[in-house]
């Protein structure tokens, strides 16, 4: 059993919330925080989640109510999103996480079955058409969700996920697809932030995006993109555009079969923009222009030059096609070290992050959606496939399924309580930290994520 370790942290209370006994601490930022959960890394990593918050259990697909995502999202204090239900949510707007209910993680590896899929299909008169949205709040936790909106391309300026003027925040192997702007997007000044293990495809053309990290930001900002896959958007793949002081690191990513932008860097604010681009790999598709650039600085307005370190990059492109890894006027800019220390600690090779974006990136269980993106990237050295598209796709089938028994109402499965420490009919969701500050639901959900990326069977 764990050794118990309460220092820093103060009980408050053990109450009942619609029945489910929960437990709940206090939260000091101020203190030394424990990391969002193990092998979290970047500048997000010491997001708090709803950690030491209650256990609310999301138990149906609807768009509001009780027992909703929406009822779950808009709650206030620390809190977790459990899942007991699996399938499509059909939202009539976004889901927003804002200033007065941050403290939030919502957990789709606890989903049975298929998962956890959102979706907008019919417009709003608020025009808000991004299924996810975090804006004007900190310390959110967002896995294993997949956000698909299926609105037609003459609906503009849908993300699939916004994060905007936000701070420690963590996107942990998220899925989204069919955005008409970007299908990610941190706005504004949000700042340490990680989007990681995640797929990010099929931006509807016209404006077809994957990723736009730096997007009118007043101060220095520090975000870390590792781990992603763009596969088949247009451009910005990412986009970054960033004032001088920040920390952008764009880390050991899968950028594939872009039109005929990758990385582009802007330089639109005071000191320039400072990033790191490296063990990347930016691979040629069907609709990647004869020749192209991964790594560019787009002069457009620019006020001073930024610092671009590339290190450890990869490109490949079929048949006569180029993939030049450095634009001409990007190599005047490049520097001989990173600009900040990098935030990632396990920096693997361009080939290593390749194979290991293909296996496990995405939400899990994959659905076919992710599973054709992938099978469509390929392997290393063999043409892929894929296209542009300027229609959203069908949502394919998901299967429904048991949730796991949970008696004492703490969101952690009784079949497993006593393996990582746990006791099955005590709430004690925060008790048992370990020397790392993890606790019993921590390393629960840890376990249970590494249940669904490697297949093994959902617990009873």
């Amino acid at each position: 059993m764990a050794k118990v370790n309460h220092a820093g942290v103060a009980f408050l209370c053990l109450c009942i919330l619609i029945g489910l006994p929960v437990t709940s601490h206090s939260y000091d930022p101020g203190d030394a925080s424990p990391l969002a959960f193990p092998g979290a890394q970047g500048h997000g990593k010491y997001s708090q989640g709803g950690r030491y918050g209650r256990i609310l259990y999301v138990d149906n697909l609807e768009d509001r109510g009780s027992g909703s995502l929406r009822a779950c999202v808009e709650d206030t204090g620390p809190r977790n999103c459990v899942f007991r239900v699996s399938g499509v949510i059909r939202l009539a707007s976004s889901l927003m996480i804002g200033n007065e209910n941050g403290m939030l993680s919502v957990l789709g590896q606890t989903a049975p079955g298929s998962g956890i899929t959102l979706t907008i299909e019919t417009p709003n008169s608020a025009k808000l058409h991004t299924p996810f949205i975090v804006k004007k709040t900190t310390d959110v936790i967002v896995r294993h969700i997949r956000s698909r909106p299926r609105l037609p391309n003459t609906v503009k300026n849908i993300d699939a996920f916004t994060i905007e003027d936000s701070e420690r925040v963590y996107v942990d192997h998220v899925s989204g697809s069919w955005a008409t702007d970007e299908n990610v997007n941190t706005h504004a000044n949000s700042t340490n932030v990680t989007i990681a293990y995640s797929i990010f495809g099929e931006g509807q053309n016209k404006h077809s995006k994957c990723a736009l990290l730096g997007s009118d930001p007043d101060t220095p900002q520090n975000i870390t993109f590792w781990k992603n896959a763009c596969i088949s958007n247009r451009d910005r793949n990412p986009d970054d555009n960033h004032h001088g002081g920040s920390c952008i690191d764009i880390v050991n990513n899968l950028f594939y079969n872009a039109r005929s932008e990758w990385s582009e860097v802007f330089s639109q604010y005071p000191g320039g923009t400072p990033i790191s681009i490296v063990g990347n790999y930016f691979k040629g598709g069907p609709s990647t222009n004869e020749r192209s650039y991964a790594i560019n600085w787009n002069k457009t307005h620019s006020v001073a030059n930024p610092k671009i370190y590339a290190d450890g990059n990869e490109v490949w492109a079929p048949g006569e096609k180029q993939v030049i890894l450095v634009a001409p006027d990007a190599g005047t800019v490049l520097v001989d070290k990173p600009p900040c220390p990098l935030s990632v600690e396990r920096i693997v090779t361009a080939e290593a992050a390749y194979d290991d974006i293909r296996l496990t990136a995405g939400a899990f269980p994959r659905d076919d959606v992710d599973g054709r993106l992938i099978a469509e990237v390929g392997e290393i050295g063999r043409k892929g496939k894929g296209r542009m598209v300027k229609e959203p796709g069908l949502l394919p089938a998901m299967s429904g399924g048991t949730p796991y028994a949970d008696i004492d109402g703490d969101g952690m499965a009784d079949a497993v309580e006593a393996d990582i420490g746990a006791t099955v009919g005590q709430a004690d969701a925060w008790e048992g930290s370990d020397e790392n500050g993890q606790t019993n639901f921590d390393r629960f959900m840890d376990w249970l994520a590494q249940q669904r990326l490697t297949g093994s069977a959902y617990p009873n």
